[in-house]
């Protein structure tokens, strides 16, 4: 087993965390000792979290689930509603209920890579959670989505942050930059979490650069326009393709509950009566399936 992970690791050294590369000699470069019993026993995970998300499917499945590739969303938009009520019914903690949806929303990513979509956006804490309990805020803050992102690094896709970090654990803060730079140059799926994020936020913090810019005489009053507020949202800065095509929600509820309110204008909206932790790639290939029968029209018309 080490041997074989020794040579796994050196085929996969892009894919893995700066932590564990810096673990191997050279602050973060690529040589060192992959032999080494120290980088062996600093591996948390089961060997499989550190291969690469699937890529792509053959066409006769895409046909077979009745999906056109070229029909296919771009960026997928998660509301990952219903962690809470799965363990209440079950009789466990709200911590529970998150890790099991923290699973769900993994194999989310490799659904996304899979099928061929480009983007995932999950909204995982919004300025509005802050009213939840403490000690459960306190878990998420402290502890749980320091993991999520340490373990969604392992999967070789491109990952980014939007909401507002002032207010976030220094530990997480970092946890969420190293993520950043660690993946930055991974290709196939990016993956976008939205943390302390709210819609009425990623505009209102739009359009204070703006109206700076009109103070400081950079850009006059006439300039603005909805091109101009589109280039300031936090998705725009990061993506290249900042507004979701289908979005799609669980747990029964039929809000979209200050998500990107500016970038969902035109989405697609795809409500699942199940709660999150119960979603399965059934499921999904079902929001695909309904997102392509539909005739996306952007207020105009079609015969």
């Amino acid at each position: 087993m080490c041997c074989f992970l020794s040579k796994y690791l050196r085929s996969k050294t892009s894919t893995l965390p700066l932590q564990l590369r810096c673990l191997q000699g050279g602050g973060g470069g690529v040589a060192g000792d992959f032999n080494s019993p120290i980088l062996h026993k600093n591996l948390m995970m089961p060997l499989r979290q550190f291969c690469k998300l699937p890529i792509g499917v053959s066409i006769e499945e895409l046909w077979r689930e009745g999906l056109q590739p070229e029909l296919m969303p771009k960026h997928v938009a998660i509301i990952p509603d219903g962690n809470r009520r799965w363990a209440k019914e079950r009789g466990l903690s709200p911590e529970k209920g998150h890790e099991a949806g923290k699973k769900v929303l993994g194999d989310l990513c490799r659904y996304c890579s899979k099928w061929g979509v480009k983007v995932l956006s999950a909204y995982a804490f919004s300025t509005e959670n802050w009213s939840r309990p403490k000690g459960e805020v306190t878990f998420l803050m402290t502890s749980y989505f320091e993991r999520l992102t340490e373990e969604f690094m392992r999967y070789g896709m491109k990952m980014s942050f939007i909401g507002d970090r002032s207010n976030l654990p220094n530990s997480l803060k970092e946890m969420l930059r190293l993520a950043e730079e660690t993946t930055k140059d991974n290709t196939g799926l990016h993956f976008v979490e939205a943390l302390n994020y709210g819609g009425r936020y990623d505009i209102t913090q739009a359009t204070k650069k703006i109206a700076s810019k009109v103070k400081d005489g950079v850009i006059q009053l006439e300039d603005i326009n909805d091109k101009l507020i589109d280039q300031e949202l936090e998705t725009n800065k990061i993506l290249e393709y900042p507004n979701p095509d289908l979005l799609i929600r669980t747990s029964g509820e039929l809000r979209i509950s200050n998500y990107m309110l500016w970038q969902l204008a035109y989405s697609e909206l795809y409500f699942v009566d199940k709660l999150f932790p119960q979603l399965d790639e059934d499921d999904f290939v079902a929001a695909l399936r309904s997102f392509q029968q539909r005739q996306r029209r952007y207020g105009g018309h079609k015969i």
